[in-house]
Protein backbone atom coordinates (compact mmCIF):
# COMPACT_ATOMS: atom_id res chain seq x y z
CA UNK A 1 0.00 0.00 0.00
CA UNK A 2 1.69 3.27 -1.01
CA UNK A 3 1.27 6.11 1.72
CA UNK A 4 0.10 8.72 -0.88
CA UNK A 5 -2.86 7.29 -1.07
CA UNK A 6 -4.58 7.86 1.93
CA UNK A 7 -7.26 10.74 2.47
CA UNK A 8 -6.03 12.87 4.97
CA UNK A 9 -9.51 14.02 5.71
CA UNK A 10 -10.88 10.76 6.78
CA UNK A 11 -7.95 9.24 8.15
CA UNK A 12 -7.82 12.31 10.38
CA UNK A 13 -11.58 11.03 11.73
CA UNK A 14 -10.06 7.75 13.19
CA UNK A 15 -7.03 9.55 15.02
CA UNK A 16 -8.75 12.60 16.16
CA UNK A 17 -11.72 10.31 17.49
CA UNK A 18 -8.87 8.42 19.45
CA UNK A 19 -6.79 11.22 20.03
CA UNK A 20 -9.85 13.13 22.15
CA UNK A 21 -10.73 10.00 24.32
CA UNK A 22 -7.32 9.71 25.61
CA UNK A 23 -6.99 13.69 26.13
CA UNK A 24 -10.26 12.91 28.63
CA UNK A 25 -8.30 10.53 30.44
CA UNK A 26 -5.65 12.96 30.84
CA UNK A 27 -2.75 10.88 29.99
CA UNK A 28 0.22 10.74 27.90
CA UNK A 29 0.06 8.07 25.32
CA UNK A 30 1.82 6.32 22.31
CA UNK A 31 0.70 3.47 20.23
CA UNK A 32 -0.13 1.96 16.81
CA UNK A 33 -3.60 0.68 15.59
CA UNK A 34 -5.20 0.13 11.98
CA UNK A 35 -7.57 1.70 10.20
CA UNK A 36 -9.55 0.90 7.26
CA UNK A 37 -10.60 4.48 4.65
CA UNK A 38 -11.91 4.57 1.11
CA UNK A 39 -8.60 5.27 -1.01
CA UNK A 40 -9.43 8.76 -1.48
CA UNK A 41 -12.80 10.79 -0.03
CA UNK A 42 -15.98 9.95 -2.48
CA UNK A 43 -13.88 6.52 -3.73
CA UNK A 44 -16.06 3.25 -3.31
CA UNK A 45 -12.96 1.64 -2.83
CA UNK A 46 -11.18 0.85 0.45
CA UNK A 47 -7.73 0.32 2.27
CA UNK A 48 -5.73 -0.97 5.24
CA UNK A 49 -3.52 2.09 6.91
CA UNK A 50 -1.57 2.07 10.03
CA UNK A 51 -2.86 4.43 12.14
CA UNK A 52 -0.11 6.01 14.65
CA UNK A 53 -1.34 7.12 18.22
CA UNK A 54 0.48 9.72 19.99
CA UNK A 55 -0.34 11.91 22.71
CA UNK A 56 2.27 13.75 24.52
CA UNK A 57 1.81 16.98 26.33
CA UNK A 58 4.95 18.76 28.24
CA UNK A 59 4.33 22.25 29.50
CA UNK A 60 3.27 24.30 26.45
CA UNK A 61 4.80 21.82 23.92
CA UNK A 62 2.31 18.75 22.30
CA UNK A 63 2.72 16.40 19.71
CA UNK A 64 -0.99 14.94 19.30
CA UNK A 65 -3.26 14.78 15.93
CA UNK A 66 -4.67 17.91 15.15
CA UNK A 67 -7.18 17.96 12.10
CA UNK A 68 -5.58 14.67 10.68
CA UNK A 69 -2.45 13.84 11.15
CA UNK A 70 0.28 13.45 14.23
CA UNK A 71 1.45 17.28 14.73
CA UNK A 72 3.80 19.18 17.32
CA UNK A 73 3.37 22.53 18.13
CA UNK A 74 2.74 25.19 20.88
CA UNK A 75 -0.29 26.13 23.15
CA UNK A 76 -1.33 28.48 25.50
CA UNK A 77 -4.12 28.37 28.00
CA UNK A 78 -6.51 31.82 27.35
CA UNK A 79 -8.99 30.84 30.00
CA UNK A 80 -10.48 27.83 32.19
CA UNK A 81 -10.58 24.85 29.55
CA UNK A 82 -9.99 27.15 27.20
CA UNK A 83 -6.65 26.59 25.12
CA UNK A 84 -5.24 28.15 21.58
CA UNK A 85 -2.30 26.99 19.70
CA UNK A 86 0.09 26.97 16.45
CA UNK A 87 1.10 23.40 15.02
CA UNK A 88 3.24 21.72 12.30
CA UNK A 89 2.25 18.50 10.72
CA UNK A 90 1.96 16.93 7.87
CA UNK A 91 -0.67 16.63 4.63
CA UNK A 92 -0.79 13.50 2.73
CA UNK A 93 -1.20 13.10 -1.11
CA UNK A 94 -2.84 11.29 -3.69
CA UNK A 95 -1.30 8.76 -6.26
CA UNK A 96 -3.37 8.50 -9.34
CA UNK A 97 -2.51 5.13 -10.63
CA UNK A 98 -4.37 3.58 -7.27
CA UNK A 99 -7.91 3.88 -8.59
CA UNK A 100 -9.40 3.93 -11.49
CA UNK A 101 -11.55 6.92 -11.06
CA UNK A 102 -8.52 8.84 -10.83
CA UNK A 103 -6.30 7.12 -13.65
CA UNK A 104 -4.89 9.57 -15.42
CA UNK A 105 -5.23 13.02 -12.88
CA UNK A 106 -2.21 14.35 -11.48
CA UNK A 107 -0.96 12.78 -8.11
CA UNK A 108 -1.44 14.72 -4.90
CA UNK A 109 2.53 14.72 -3.29
CA UNK A 110 2.43 14.18 0.31
CA UNK A 111 3.66 17.71 1.78
CA UNK A 112 4.30 19.87 5.08
CA UNK A 113 1.42 21.84 6.62
CA UNK A 114 0.64 24.39 9.27
CA UNK A 115 -1.74 25.96 11.29
CA UNK A 116 -3.40 27.18 14.37
CA UNK A 117 -6.50 26.30 16.68
CA UNK A 118 -8.58 27.10 19.27
CA UNK A 119 -10.25 24.21 21.98
CA UNK A 120 -12.67 24.66 24.61
CA UNK A 121 -13.15 21.30 27.29
CA UNK A 122 -15.89 21.97 29.84
CA UNK A 123 -16.02 18.79 31.94
CA UNK A 124 -16.56 15.85 29.56
CA UNK A 125 -17.88 17.97 26.30
CA UNK A 126 -15.26 19.34 23.63
CA UNK A 127 -15.33 21.95 21.16
CA UNK A 128 -12.82 22.96 18.81
CA UNK A 129 -12.00 24.69 15.17
CA UNK A 130 -8.70 24.47 13.47
CA UNK A 131 -7.38 25.94 10.67
CA UNK A 132 -4.74 23.89 8.79
CA UNK A 133 -3.02 25.74 5.71
CA UNK A 134 -0.66 23.58 2.92
CA UNK A 135 3.13 24.84 2.63
CA UNK A 136 2.95 24.00 -1.08
CA UNK A 137 1.92 26.38 -3.50
CA UNK A 138 -2.38 25.48 -4.89
CA UNK A 139 -2.96 22.66 -2.69
CA UNK A 140 -5.14 25.56 -0.49
CA UNK A 141 -6.83 24.87 3.15
CA UNK A 142 -9.34 23.82 5.37
CA UNK A 143 -11.19 25.03 8.29
CA UNK A 144 -12.40 21.90 10.23
CA UNK A 145 -15.42 22.09 13.09
CA UNK A 146 -15.72 19.65 15.42
CA UNK A 147 -17.54 18.72 18.89
CA UNK A 148 -17.66 16.06 21.19
CA UNK A 149 -19.22 14.14 24.47
CA UNK A 150 -17.82 11.82 26.81
CA UNK A 151 -21.05 9.89 27.32
CA UNK A 152 -19.39 6.76 29.44
CA UNK A 153 -15.97 7.73 31.76
CA UNK A 154 -15.20 5.27 34.34
CA UNK A 155 -11.70 3.48 35.46
CA UNK A 156 -11.93 1.05 32.99
CA UNK A 157 -14.05 2.37 29.71
CA UNK A 158 -14.33 5.76 27.90
CA UNK A 159 -17.06 6.01 24.75
CA UNK A 160 -17.08 9.47 23.46
CA UNK A 161 -19.38 10.08 20.72
CA UNK A 162 -18.25 12.96 18.41
CA UNK A 163 -19.35 15.04 14.98
CA UNK A 164 -17.10 17.27 12.87
CA UNK A 165 -17.17 19.36 9.40
CA UNK A 166 -14.53 20.71 7.12
CA UNK A 167 -14.28 23.34 5.09
CA UNK A 168 -12.21 23.88 2.16
CA UNK A 169 -11.18 26.98 0.33
CA UNK A 170 -10.94 26.95 -3.61
CA UNK A 171 -7.51 25.74 -4.27
CA UNK A 172 -8.07 22.74 -1.49
CA UNK A 173 -11.19 21.61 -3.44
CA UNK A 174 -9.60 21.80 -6.77
CA UNK A 175 -6.76 19.95 -5.71
CA UNK A 176 -8.79 16.90 -4.08
CA UNK A 177 -12.23 17.17 -6.16
CA UNK A 178 -11.73 19.22 -9.28
CA UNK A 179 -10.64 18.20 -13.10
CA UNK A 180 -9.01 20.09 -14.97
CA UNK A 181 -9.22 20.06 -18.88
CA UNK A 182 -5.60 18.66 -19.49
CA UNK A 183 -6.85 16.17 -17.05
CA UNK A 184 -10.18 15.10 -18.51
CA UNK A 185 -8.40 14.90 -21.53
CA UNK A 186 -6.08 12.44 -20.08
CA UNK A 187 -8.58 10.52 -18.02
CA UNK A 188 -9.03 6.70 -18.43
CA UNK A 189 -12.88 7.26 -17.03
CA UNK A 190 -13.46 10.17 -20.14
CA UNK A 191 -14.34 12.50 -16.47
CA UNK A 192 -15.53 15.87 -17.75
CA UNK A 193 -13.64 19.03 -16.55
CA UNK A 194 -14.78 20.16 -13.46
CA UNK A 195 -14.13 23.55 -11.14
CA UNK A 196 -15.78 23.38 -7.72
CA UNK A 197 -15.92 26.55 -5.07
CA UNK A 198 -14.87 27.18 -1.96
CA UNK A 199 -17.59 25.73 1.03
CA UNK A 200 -18.06 22.70 3.49
CA UNK A 201 -16.96 19.66 1.80
CA UNK A 202 -17.59 17.15 4.65
CA UNK A 203 -18.67 16.31 8.03
CA UNK A 204 -18.97 12.97 10.00
CA UNK A 205 -20.47 11.28 12.78
CA UNK A 206 -18.46 8.96 15.17
CA UNK A 207 -17.91 7.07 18.40
CA UNK A 208 -14.47 5.68 20.07
CA UNK A 209 -14.41 3.44 23.04
CA UNK A 210 -11.06 2.91 25.33
CA UNK A 211 -11.51 0.04 26.99
CA UNK A 212 -8.43 -0.01 30.29
CA UNK A 213 -6.63 -3.25 30.24
CA UNK A 214 -4.87 -2.16 33.55
CA UNK A 215 -3.18 0.65 34.80
CA UNK A 216 -0.51 0.96 31.31
CA UNK A 217 -2.32 -0.80 28.56
CA UNK A 218 -5.53 0.07 26.70
CA UNK A 219 -7.15 -0.75 23.73
CA UNK A 220 -9.32 1.77 21.47
CA UNK A 221 -11.32 1.35 18.63
CA UNK A 222 -13.13 4.24 16.72
CA UNK A 223 -15.82 3.67 14.15
CA UNK A 224 -18.08 6.43 12.18
CA UNK A 225 -19.13 7.57 8.74
CA UNK A 226 -18.37 10.45 6.67
CA UNK A 227 -20.73 12.47 3.94
CA UNK A 228 -19.67 14.90 1.01
CA UNK A 229 -21.39 17.98 1.04
CA UNK A 230 -21.66 20.58 -1.48
CA UNK A 231 -19.59 20.29 -4.88
CA UNK A 232 -17.28 17.60 -3.44
CA UNK A 233 -20.49 15.62 -3.33
CA UNK A 234 -21.28 16.79 -7.16
CA UNK A 235 -17.56 15.96 -8.07
CA UNK A 236 -17.29 13.32 -11.35
CA UNK A 237 -14.42 11.60 -8.91
CA UNK A 238 -17.21 11.29 -6.64
CA UNK A 239 -18.44 7.55 -6.59
CA UNK A 240 -19.49 7.40 -2.98
CA UNK A 241 -21.61 10.13 -1.01
CA UNK A 242 -20.59 8.63 2.31
CA UNK A 243 -18.42 5.93 3.80
CA UNK A 244 -17.74 4.43 6.68
CA UNK A 245 -14.00 4.74 8.60
CA UNK A 246 -12.78 2.96 11.36
CA UNK A 247 -9.76 1.69 13.15
CA UNK A 248 -8.32 -0.40 16.22
CA UNK A 249 -5.34 -0.36 18.39
CA UNK A 250 -3.53 -0.95 21.46
CA UNK A 251 -1.83 2.49 23.88
CA UNK A 252 0.66 2.29 26.34
CA UNK A 253 0.31 5.05 29.31
CA UNK A 254 3.41 6.97 30.38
Amino acid sequence: MRMGMIASGLAGFAVLGAAGAVQAQGANSIGLGVGAIPVYEGSSQYRALPVPLINYHAGNFFITPRMGLPAMGLKTSLATDLDAGVFLGLGLGRDADDADRTKGLDDIDFHAAYGAYVEWRPGRYSLGAGYKQAARSGYGGTLQLRASYAAIMTEQHVVQVGVSTEWANHDAMQTWFGVTSSQAARSREGLSTYSPSSGFKSAALYTTWIYRIDPSWSTVSTVGVSTLLGDARDSPLTERKSNMFGSVGVMYRF
